[in-house]
């Protein structure tokens, strides 16, 4: 049987360029940096020097790639030979059980910040994209065995715990922060969420059973859809009952509203010695019903591979009565793509009744502690960060040097243990206006890569400086 290994291909080379396991937009190398004005979506207690103008779209714009198994240079692989690379042994044995795929994209369509007395406020307007998945190695192993033609065996599969979660939507946030006491100062945001589009799939369950020229399958998942303008197409099984066939987008816009805060607080224990703790990213998106679809898939039915192509096993191409190597090459350059494993035929979503829906945004949780020498022209952080993602959460911890020589220059060096696997370390510098940062700088070659984030900031001072004694 021959697989589709483009689809495949495409699939995973989108995966690759905007995923990550860890790794957010804004690095958390940029924590501890005072005089960066973008710090507050971290903390919205910290507040910077002065006011600020973020240049529109790249004055604050961040992307995060990564992937708990693979790196840059198996992607390449894929990308070098399409074909085989599933047959590379190196390639599976880099597979973990649950290979985990996540992405974060985000960018500020307006963002200012300005003082009002000892109150500091925040206005953001941006749009934010993630995409979380994780994908078992045994559907890799079905893409790499199921084109196999083998006339005394053809391999069954039995994948389990496959799932793809997605949000995009907008987000306008109003944030103000303020000193309570000398030592305290608290801070929070509040955001009006505009949901694009969310989804979750889940397979529970997708074992294959070849019988003939086709597959006994069985399916447990379910699926839900929230997009305006997406159309799903329908076809009929066996029995007469519709499940989904093709998706189309047409006309996508607003599909859901919402609302969500960030909360946060910095403490001055000692001269030296600041502790800092903030939530990010509390709240929820209710999506409406007229833009959500609901649909299930638990049964068995059966799935012919091949379509059009023929019935399997008649492989006498030539048509002499005996099936050889010549007519086995033969059948996989005719019938070459015929099967292919994101065919919607193969899971047979069926549509159940669809309602409105609510979802949580996936939350962050920082607290650190910083303890400054020379004036805090120098300061040595500590940073744990947990970020509340599906299928699963994640934690890392990071340590920084910071360096704030003058006001028009700041750096930051960072090493984050967890995920760094000793080949990357972070870095952050502050130019006058212009920021870029990362958490994960090569170290080893980019093609051992596996996690990495950049961020780049464009602010201009606005306003009045920070408040004395505040």
């Amino acid at each position: 049987m021959r697989l589709k290994k483009q689809t495949l291909l495409a699939v995973f080379m989108l995966l690759c360029l905007s995923t990550s396991t860890f790794a957010q937009y804004y690095p958390r190398s940029t924590y501890f940096m005072e005089n960066l004005p973008t710090r507050n979506k971290l903390n919205p207690a910290f507040r910077p020097d002065r006011g600020y103008f973020n240049v529109p779209v790249f004055g604050s714009f961040g992307a995060s790639v990564a992937s708990n198994a693979l790196s840059v240079n198996n992607f390449t692989d894929i990308m070098d030979d399409e074909n085989s690379f599933l047959d590379n042994p190196k390639f599976m044995n880099r597979l973990k059980t649950d290979n985990t795929l996540n992405m974060d994209l985000g960018t500020d369509i307006l963002s200012f910040g300005f003082y009002s007395g000892k109150g500091f406020w925040t206005v953001d307007l941006g749009v934010k994209v993630m995409v979380n998945t994780s994908i078992p190695k045994t559907m890799f192993e079905f893409a790499r065995d199921a084109d196999k033609i083998d006339l005394e065996h053809i391999p069954n599969f039995n994948i389990r715990n496959m799932q793809l979660y997605g949000d995009i939507y907008g987000e306008l946030a109003v944030g103000y922060s303020r000193p309570i006491t000398e030592k305290l100062t608290v801070g929070g945001k509040l955001k009006v969420l505009l949901g694009a589009a969310n989804f979750n799939a889940k397979i529970e369950q997708l074992q294959l059973q070849a019988n003939g020229n086709v597959w006994n399958v069985t399916t447990k998942g379910e699926m839900n859809l929230s997009m305006k303008g997406l159309e799903l197409t329908n076809g009929e099984d066996e029995n007469g009952e519709e499940y989904i066939s093709d998706v189309d987008f047409d006309s996508p816009g607003i599909s859901g509203f919402g609302l969500g805060a960030d909360l946060g607080a910095t403490y001055q224990l000692l001269d030296n010695l600041c502790l800092s703790a903030s939530i990010i990213d509390l709240g929820f998106i209710k999506w409406n019903g007229s833009s959500t679809s609901s649909y299930i898939a638990n049964q068995q039915h059966t799935y012919d591979p091949y379509g059009d192509y023929g019935d399997f096993p008649d492989l006498d191409i030539d048509g002499d009565g005996v099936v050889d190597e010549k007519d086995l090459e033969a059948w996989k350059n005719e019938y070459s793509g015929s099967v292919d494993i994101f065919d919607m035929d193969l899971f047979q979503f069926k549509e159940t009744a669809s309602k409105k829906r609510t979802t949580t945004l996936r939350s962050t949780l920082n607290i650190g502690a910083e303890y400054t020498i020379l004036n805090n022209k120098i300061g040595f952080g500590l940073l744990s960060t947990t970020r509340f993602i599906l299928p699963k959460a994640f934690t890392e911890l990071m340590v920084s040097a910071n360096f704030r020589p003058a006001r028009w220059f700041e750096g930051t060096v960072s090493y984050s243990f967890i995920h760094s696997n000793f080949k990357t370390f972070g870095l952050g510098m502050k130019f006058g206006p212009l920021f870029i940062g990362t958490d994960y700088m090569i170290t080893k070659g980019f093609n051992t890569l596996q996690t990495a984030n950049a961020y780049l900031g464009i602010s201009v001072p606005l306003g009045k400086k920070k408040p004395a004694n505040s």
